[in-house]
């Protein structure tokens, strides 16, 4: 009974974490758009994303932050949050994989991260405190 007590409470430190793991993304993307730039090329076969470019995904990424940081409409925003850190976890796969030479084991903390980002979606009935939603 203390586990579905305290769920709530656990589901705010989910949200809240995974928001604070995003964050330096989206503040790069105004800071730094140069970075956004080698990104989209690197993972997405995007050459020369313009400086604009990376200000409006800063922008549409910065409003879907607010609303997965609050708890508004969770159901599509905290699964578009889970779909684009998918879309982002595997088009980094030949950083995943150890066998090969371009192997990162930074990139590993995707994995848990798209886990706990699951968990949260999946559960978010019950993610109540300081949600807009509820």
């Amino acid at each position: 009974m203390t586990a579905v007590k305290n769920l709530p409470k656990v589901l705010l430190v989910l949200r809240v974490t995974i928001a604070l793991f995003l964050l330096p993304w989206i503040i790069e993307k105004f800071t730094q758009p140069e970075i956004t730039a080698k990104i989209f090329a690197a993972f997405y076969f995007v050459d020369d994303l313009p400086v604009t470019a990376s200000y409006a995904i800063g922008v549409l990424w910065l409003a879907l932050w607010l609303a997965f940081v609050t708890g508004f409409k969770k159901r599509i925003s905290y699964g578009l949050v889970m779909l684009f850190h998918g879309v982002g976890t595997v088009t980094t796969w030949f950083k995943l994989l150890p066998w090969l030479d371009s192997y990162n084991h930074l990139f590993l903390a995707a994995i848990p991260t798209l886990g706990a980002m699951v968990a949260l979606w999946w559960l978010r009935e019950h993610d109540t405190i300081l949600a807009v939603d509820k």
